[in-house]
């Protein structure tokens, strides 16, 4: 800011001509969801003073070290480490500020025919794994199979038989002749709700999704009456 009567040394600056020529955005994005952005990666840009719209830009730059918290000294709490990128804006925004906040979506992957799973469906198991990679099953009334829980966790092998280990496994439940059948699956890339099945499911599975509560208290082998969902749907 000039006042009158001050005197400004050469390299001062007096003002700041903004170029609304180009409008970019910059955003925080976190260290686990960084490795997956690449320059010219499209983004869907919604600015809070002007929220009726949603506007579509570019990435341009992506920063190569994390975020400086300025304000953070010796005994600081550890925060979430961000990278800066940065998101040239498509075309000109009437009304638009410098200093506007926003908010960004970075489309990283899409896929036009996948498999698609509920997120809230996923969860972990302790399997036992037999030499092949395969999931050892006890047989059940009604014939799917459930996962066997031996005695002991050795993968010592019994007499005549193969060694086994124990291992965890992000997986789903699918319903499976009245039973609850826990499925190993491989993912892809992920939405807000949804996730890519790279591999264990097949189209037409009956996938058993629910509150989190639920899904973590399903054992392998529970009975499910999948009829009972569908009326209450």
């Amino acid at each position: 800011t000039v006042v009158i009567g001050t005197m400004n040394n050469p390299g001062t600056v007096l003002l700041t001509i903004a170029d609304f020529s180009v409008l970019e955005a910059e955003i925080e994005v976190d260290e686990t969801d960084i490795p997956a952005v690449r320059l010219g990666q499209p983004v869907e840009i919604t600015i809070d003073a002007l929220p009726d719209r949603t506007y579509t830009g570019r990435v341009t730059e992506i920063g190569n070290s994390p975020i400086q918290n300025q304000n953070a000294g010796a005994g600081a709490t550890q925060e979430a480490t961000n990278f800066l990128v940065v998101v040239v804006v498509d075309g000109f925004i009437p009304g638009v500020r410098p200093g506007f906040t926003c908010t960004a979506e970075i489309t990283t992957a899409t896929r036009t025919a996948s498999l698609a799973v509920p997120i809230q469906a996923t969860t972990v198991r302790e399997v036992e794994i037999d030499a092949a990679g395969r999931i050892v099953r006890e047989s059940s009334d009604a014939g799917s199979g459930v996962l066997s829980r031996p005695a002991s966790a050795s993968s010592e092998p019994a007499v005549g038989g193969s060694a086994t280990t124990r291992e965890e496994r992000e997986g789903v439940f699918v319903a499976r002749q009245g039973r609850a059948v826990f499925v190993p699956v491989a993912t892809g890339i992920a939405g807000e709700r949804y996730f890519e099945a790279l591999s264990g499911l097949e189209e037409g599975d009956f996938v058993i999704t629910g509150p989190f509560e639920v899904v973590r208290n399903l054992d392998d082998g529970d009975p499910v009456d999948p009829n009972e969902a569908d009326s209450d749907s």
